[in-house]
This record gives C-alpha cells, structure tokens and sequence, in this order.
C-alpha cells in the first residue's frame, strides 16, 4: 500500500463531502448538534484540548499531515482549513 494512497483518495473526494465530514466531527466534539462552516474556529469554542482531537480527525480524514506546520488558529474557517488541508502539498 502506497504512503500517499490515503491522501490521494481523500484528493478524489469532493470538498462537499469532506467539509461536512470535519463540520459534524467539530460538532461532536464540541457536544453539540451542528457547527457553521463559515464561522471562525475560535468563535466555535474550539480550545487547545480540542485543536488535538481536531488534527487526529483530520490526519484520518485528510492522510498524513504534520501538525507542526499546521497552524490551525491562522484559519478563519472550516471552510478554509478544509480547503487548505485538501490542496497538494509542496515537496520540501
């Protein structure tokens, strides 16, 4: 099994799939029904308990990502974390 087969099948999901896939894993664990995509994290009460459960999510439902590099508190949105967690990556 290719190291890169779960990025690349994550690629081929559309972005109407995943957001609403990191939406409701937001939304579970914040304990409540539904979050807003447009919305800024903080705002959503996301803390830094919940940035680690958020970045083990996304690693599942993203492939490999390195959270060092990962700034989640620069991105506005969901939205813009998924579009950001979606682009190809640079080769270093």
């Amino acid at each position: 099994m290719s190291f890169h087969s779960k990025k690349e099948t994550v690629m081929s999901t559309p972005a109407a799939e995943t957001l609403p896939l990191l939406a409701r894993e937001v939304a579970k664990i914040l304990h409540v029904e539904t979050v807003e995509t447009n919305v800024g994290i903080g705002e959503l009460g996301i803390d830094s308990l919940n940035i680690v459960e958020l970045i083990v999510f996304c690693e599942q439902l993203y492939g490999s990502i390195d959270p060092e590099t990962l700034n989640i508190t620069q991105y506005t949105t969901l939205a813009q974390l998924d579009a950001e967690l979606r682009a190809p990556q640079t080769a270093a």
